[in-house]
């Protein structure tokens, strides 16, 4: 007889069946991708076939040292993300450039088996054995990386012997370490679990980024004792195999095509990570824009790009007007920055210039949506403009001062200017409008803090319309009932949403209706909501009347 006082399942016998815990605490969460951001850029690191994460801890190893804007005005996009990575945002997702003419190569290292000579060399197609070592690196490092290897010393009653385990190290060009496996170049290897210990396989359930193949078997595949990455030294030093640096990545050049910019977007819209906002990177393509601006809508996520700070104002207007942004179906998810204004490099690569503000402006959206309050909320009914939300760059000069006429003239075509402006605790350079790219005049659709907003409510209603799938139907409505009282109630508490003076809305600040399909009843569910967001203020008006 078992000591256990249940068994799971029962058939006709007698006894106690145990049920699996049935878990009904689980309350919806907020994700914090409204902390990261999105963006398709040119690098001279990082892999090409699919985006990556890059953080303020990683993004020179992951990304490269970042080369000068006058090499090259796609070199902006990498003073992008490192700024805005030390001003708020999380994370990073990273969608990697390249034309079709990109090319990975195979880092090779070949052993004598008569003199043990060890040479390193670079392979254009994929090697064919017998070769020692061979590695694909998927991080496609511009500036190339270093090989080494080693066998610890292997005794048999005092006798020096081969080994085929050893330990293989990836480092960058500047001896940075990437990665370190040990493993065995014994395919039939087991460590001491039974998993297996050939380095291929070790390599492969530790990162994707790295294709280790070995090239030999038998004696072959062992180091010998009288290698230079066997043992030690005279003075008990450790002995490795080091390689100069492999260049195993070509870049194919910087010439991008449409092409290269939608492959490019298909596959930032279809990556598993998670981002709120998508960034411009500073480009001035069309093409790229376009294809930014349709992720936007996609996804239903903010577009926020550049328009380029040297422009004048009538040169600023024609380059929105020109990308037609208005008239996309998403026109309040794309948001247009100028700034007119030389600066230091906020990361020290070039020299004075203009650079572009629009990712520094989610980067500070992303650390305010940091500070979520009881009930889930972060405050984006406060737009990042305004005195609050100085630009924190030195030594700044605005280069071009617009009249009023002119500024009427930026915001009738939806361009945020980046100005000084004089504020009662003294004067700053700030984000002076919060506009979308929607053609409308009075209503709520023109404002950034709306378009955040409702961005984050209808993700939050499509997460959870996720979560309800494959239920029954009854089960299903009364859950999602159930969860836009507490959204909407949450939001409204949170000064997301106030009191309509819209007669339908009775003087509620959202209503909602749920029902199954009038034509499909049995399998499709229709859910509408109607929401009334608190507005932002742009203008006041201001009186003095003189009285007796």
């Amino acid at each position: 007889m078992s000591a256990q006082a249940f068994v799971r399942q029962l058939g006709e016998e007698p006894g106690v069946q145990l049920n699996p815990l049935r878990d009904q605490s689980e309350i919806p969460a907020f994700s914090n991708a409204d902390q990261n951001f999105g963006i398709m850029m040119r690098a001279t690191r990082g892999r090409i076939d699919k985006p990556f994460k890059v953080d303020r801890g990683n993004v020179r190893v992951k990304l490269g040292k970042g080369e000068q804007v006058r090499v090259s005005a796609l070199n902006e996009a990498w003073v992008h993300v490192v700024e805005a990575l030390n001003n708020g945002a999380y994370e990073a997702v990273v969608q990697r450039l390249v034309t079709d003419a990109a090319e990975i190569k195979w880092a090779l290292v070949e052993v004598d088996s008569g003199t043990q000579a060890i040479t390193y060399s670079v392979s254009d197609t994929e090697p064919v054995a017998p070769y020692f070592l061979s590695i694909k690196h998927l991080g496609c490092f511009n500036d190339g990386i270093k090989v080494r290897y080693r066998a610890d010393e292997k005794k048999v009653g005092g006798v020096a012997q081969v080994n085929d385990e050893i330990t293989l190290q990836i480092l960058d060009s500047d001896d940075v370490p990437l990665y370190e496996f040990f493993g065995s170049l014994d395919i039939d290897a087991k460590d001491d679990y039974g998993n297996s210990l050939y380095l291929p396989d070790v390599v492969a359930s530790f990162t994707d980024e790295l294709e280790v193949s070995v090239g030999v078997t038998g004696v072959d595949a062992t180091v010998a004792t009288t290698s230079d990455a066997y043992g030690y030294d005279t003075g008990g030093q450790e002995k490795w195999s080091k390689s100069n640096t492999l260049v195993c990545f070509d870049e194919g050049g910087t010439g991008y095509v449409t092409e290269d910019y939608s492959l490019a977007r298909v596959k930032l819209e279809n990556t598993p990570f998670e981002y709120e906002y998508i960034s411009s990177g500073g480009s001035q393509s069309a093409g790229l824009l376009g294809q930014l601006a349709q992720l936007a809508h996609d996804t239903n996520r903010q577009l926020r790009f550049d328009v380029p700070g040297n422009l004048t104002v009538d040169a600023a207007v024609a380059f929105v007007e020109q990308l037609n942004f208005g008239a996309s179906l998403s026109s309040h998810l794309l948001h247009a920055y100028w700034s007119p204004i030389k600066s230091d490099d906020p990361t020290g690569i070039n020299p004075k210039g203009y650079f572009g503000v629009a990712t520094l402006n989610i980067a500070y959206g992303c650390g305010r949506n940091a500070q979520r309050n009881a009930r889930g909320f972060a405050p984006k009914n406060y737009p990042i403009a305004g005195r609050n939300w100085p630009i924190r760059r030195t030594r700044m000069s605005q280069e071009t001062n617009p009249s009023r006429q002119q500024l009427n003239a930026l915001a009738k075509a939806k361009v945020n200017p980046v100005l000084w402006d004089q504020f009662s605790g003294g004067g700053r350079f700030v984000f002076t409008d919060s506009l979308t790219s929607a053609l409308v005049v009075s209503s709520l659709k023109k404002l950034i803090a709306v378009a955040d907003m409702s961005a984050e409510i209808d993700d939050n209603v499509t997460r959870y319309g996720k979560d309800v799938l494959q239920l029954p139907m009854e089960i299903a409505l009364k859950r999602l009932r159930n969860f836009l009282t507490e959204l909407f109630e949450g939001a409204e508490a949170s000064g997301w949403l106030v009191p309509s003076n819209d007669p339908e809305m009775e003087g509620r600040a959202w209503r909602f209706d749920i029902r199954p399909n009038a034509q499909r009843p049995y399998d499709r569910i229709d859910c509408s909501y109607w929401l009334r967001y608190d507005g932002t203020v742009r203008q006041i008006f201001v009186t003095q009347t003189l009285s007796r």
